[in-house]
């Protein structure tokens, strides 16, 4: 019944698809024991699960230390973010890191995953994409001392122009003028989602 649970709060299958998956003969059957165990139907069960959910309503970008935590944590509680955020951070110098490649890597549609975002981030899947590479870029200028060209084709890029026009519009001046001094929250949130599949 664990795995029955564990399934439920992510929300992916259909509860008579988590029935079957959990060894149970019918959606009938699985739902009286979910029930007499539990105290709760199984439908009841996914909706205060997702309810009681942590959400970050409101994405910051560029990332800082307290939304940094936050997205660790909602990762943490839900499988397909992390599942998301370890292929988009594996894959960031990747032209293929479109919303249909990665709604089709975590097994559902891109819509379902665009939802999901929207209401767990307040972002659509390109707009994480674009974040994580704009963040990533920009370590790369401030830390690593990567040229522009350098972090455009690193961070999946087209090139120094598209990184430039972006980047100037996210940190409010151009990727030559940018000195602040940034944590590497891409490589942190790389080890942690490693870490947390490791588990």
């Amino acid at each position: 019944m664990e795995y029955a649970q564990q399934i439920l709060r992510i929300n992916t299958l259909s509860i008579e698809e988590i029935a079957l998956k959990s060894g149970f003969s019918s959606l009938t059957v699985f739902s009286r024991k979910f029930k007499v165990e539990l105290g709760i139907s199984p439908f009841a069960y996914r909706k205060k699960a997702l309810r009681s959910n942590p959400k970050l309503l409101n994405w910051e970008f560029p990332l800082n230390e307290v939304h940094f935590k936050q997205l660790i944590q909602l990762a943490n509680k839900n499988l397909w973010l992390t599942k998301l955020l370890t292929i988009v951070v594996e894959k960031l110098g990747s032209e293929s890191l479109y919303a249909e490649y990665l709604a089709q890597n975590i097994f559902m549609s891109s819509s379902k995953l665009n939802r999901k975002l929207v209401t767990s981030l307040g972002i659509t899947t390109m707009t994480l994409v674009r974040n994580l590479r704009l963040q990533y870029a920009a370590e790369l200028i401030a830390i690593q001392n990567k040229s522009i060209s350098d972090a455009a084709f690193l961070s999946g890029f087209f090139d120094a122009s598209h990184l430039s026009r972006h980047f100037t519009k996210a940190f409010d001046c151009t990727a030559g003028e940018f000195n602040d001094e940034i944590y590497c929250y891409v490589s942190e949130l790389k080890h942690e989602l490693l870490s947390q599949i490791a588990k």
